[in-house]
């Protein structure tokens, strides 16, 4: 009889390891569930946020390669109608340095202006990315407390 009983308890100790062990697990995937969904939906925020600020961005930049082309054409046709003007050799030379200065005034104008955009887009979505993260972390972080406290009120 005794063991029977002995075997028993056994039983029931095997058991509820066995119990707790489950439970553990099914915690700890639980929570690694909670926390890849955390960080999945920051990302999917922040590449939403990163889309919207390149398409802002990219208007911007389009304009603004509009203009440059604008401005070239213009310079161009002024150019083309001096030198319809024209009568002598040495007025073409001087229409053609000035026609070339200006196109050169006008694209390094432009490539500064375009480059500080670049620059300002790139940094813009470096930011989206840090924030992100740092929230992700913030929230994962979070998660892990409250599984503690559920743990050790358990």
């Amino acid at each position: 009889m005794e063991q029977s009983a002995f075997a028993q308890q056994n039983v029931e100790r095997a058991i509820e390891s066995a119990n707790f062990g489950l439970t553990w697990t099914r915690e700890f995937a639980e929570q690694a569930l909670n926390q890849s969904k955390v960080a999945l939906d920051g990302l999917l925020k922040a590449s939403n946020k990163m889309a919207k600020d390149f398409e802002s961005q990219s208007s911007a930049i389009r304009e603004h390669t509009t203009t440059l082309t604008e401005k070239a054409l213009s310079t161009s046709v002024d150019f083309g109608r001096k030198c319809l003007r024209a009568k002598e050799p040495d007025e073409l030379v001087k229409l053609q340095t000035e026609f070339m200065s200006q196109q050169a005034q006008i694209f390094a104008e432009q490539t500064k202006e375009l480059g500080q955009k670049i620059q300002n887009a790139t940094q813009a979505a470096y930011n989206t990315l840090a924030d992100t993260a740092r929230k992700t972390e913030q929230s994962i972080t979070r998660a892990d407390q409250s599984l503690k406290r559920h743990r050790s009120e358990a």
